[in-house]
């Protein structure tokens, strides 16, 4: 007995299940059959994919940069670069913090300037003294440099490696490419 409809209703109504479709019969072709040529074109397409701007664009950079990294690693394997990068990440050098050290010193001279003019000079003094630390140490370096690679690599030529040796030292510890594998202090 329904709330809304009588129960005479149901037992009327023949119950007749629904017809399955036929299994046997196959469905309904979807799309045409492609023309030869559409076949083939989609035929190089699975074997030759056509990337899209973007995608091309993508590969183009990741490939760029695999080539660089196997460039990188060649021309730093050369045994004068190893000597030189041991070198100077085996010793302490007030050259590492110049970048730190120089921006403390502008922004110093430039927040103090207006308000007291005579601290400018004794900024600037500091400055030019820290720079003349920096050369002092770096001259000691090279001249350490060329004794070590005197004995380790003789026959090696020393091209280049001054600029190298300058550069990975101005460079703060954490931040030198390829990484130190010396630790600070240690005999080379």
């Amino acid at each position: 007995m329904g709330l809304f409809s009588s129960g005479k209703d149901k037992a009327a109504a023949p119950a007749t299940p629904a017809q399955p479709a036929d299994p046997a019969r196959p469905a309904g072709k979807t799309a045409a059959t492609p023309t030869r040529r559409e076949a083939e074109a989609a035929r190089r397409q699975r074997l030759n994919p056509q990337l899209t701007p973007k995608e091309a664009r993508l590969k183009a950079r990741s490939d760029s940069a695999a080539q660089q990294r196997k460039a990188m690693a060649a021309a730093d394997a050369v045994p004068g670069r190893v000597l030189m990068r041991d070198h100077v990440d085996a010793r302490f050098s007030p050259a590492e913090y110049s970048m730190p050290v120089m921006m403390v010193l502008l922004a110093l001279s430039l927040g103090i300037s207006p308000f007291v003019p005579e601290a400018v000079l004794p900024t600037l003094w500091a400055t030019w003294g820290y720079l003349g630390f920096v050369v002092v140490d770096m001259v000691l370096m090279w001249r350490q440099f060329k004794k070590l690679a005197a004995q380790r690599i003789p026959n090696e030529p020393l091209k280049g490696l001054l600029n190298y040796g300058f550069n990975r030292t101005l460079a703060m510890r954490r931040l030198r490419q390829p990484p130190p594998r010396v630790k600070r202090g240690d005999k080379i």
